[in-house]
């Protein structure tokens, strides 16, 4: 997440094809539920909004701050949201379900995902269920090893009313891909200012990641290729992992 919250939010508002996954998902299981990772809160709104009894958190303060001035009024004091790292926090409540959406889970450290995953096991309810999705990294070691810069879309900005332009490419390594944007804010004199944004995706494979879960007594009950509840296979375009806490 970078400065200005505004940008990765407009950015990625439209993206919606993960959403109603996550209703059901809390529809099946019950709340009290976290989301991880919570950000601007693309996910979180809709479920707040949707009535179900959500907790955020995310490491980000300007990110949360954004949230919390998108609440609608009943929401302000109804759905807490919290600034921690996830590898590391400790509240008072256990959940039904805790998740982890936005592709954020392959852009931790092996160090930090175990922490994470320590965290998830010790807020869990006894049965309760963790789940995860993520870039299918056999997907993108599929990818060509890079892609120059280009327009991805153009958006108004909120405050300043002026064109917002946004290129991305990536790069690829032998253990992590690197996604880049640039957003380049046009203003009429034709100043621009730009501000860059990096993400790394580690190529860990499926069969680590749940490794590691179960070491923590997440056991999958499901592993997913995509939003629409398909099986998970080497060409999927996501890996969504369902794990229920051993108890």
């Amino acid at each position: 997440m970078f400065n200005d919250p505004a940008l990765y939010h407009l950015h990625h508002k439209h993206e919606s094809e993960d959403i109603d996954f996550w209703i059901s998902l809390a529809d099946r299981y019950g709340g009290p539920i976290l989301e991880l990772g919570c950000g601007t809160g693309r996910i979180l709104l809709p479920l707040a909004e949707a009535g179900y009894a959500i907790t955020g958190l995310d490491v980000n303060f300007q990110a949360l701050i954004f949230l919390k001035n998108s609440f609608s009024k009943k929401l302000h004091d109804r759905v807490p949201i919290f600034q921690s790292n996830m590898a590391r926090f400790h509240l008072s409540t256990n959940y039904s379900m805790i998740f982890l959406a936005c592709n954020t889970l392959s852009t931790l450290t092996t160090e930090s995902r175990l922490a994470t995953f320590n965290m998830v096991a010790n807020h869990l309810n006894p049965s309760g269920i963790f789940a995860t999705s993520f870039p299918n990294p056999a997907y993108l070691e599929d990818l060509p090893d890079s892609a120059e810069m280009e327009i991805e879309e153009t958006f108004i900005h909120p405050t300043t009313g002026n064109p917002v332009q946004v290129m991305s490419g990536w790069e690829c390594t032998k253990y992590k891909i690197i996604f880049r944007w640039y957003y380049d804010h046009l203003f009429p004199d034709g100043h621009v200012v730009r501000e860059e944004n990096e993400i790394q995706h580690y190529l860990t494979s499926i069969d680590e990641y749940i490794a590691e879960m179960k070491a923590e007594k997440l056991n999958p009950i499901q592993v997913l290729g995509d939003f629409s509840c398909a099986d998970y296979e080497i060409s999927s375009p996501y890996a969504i992992v369902i794990t229920r806490k051993d108890t």
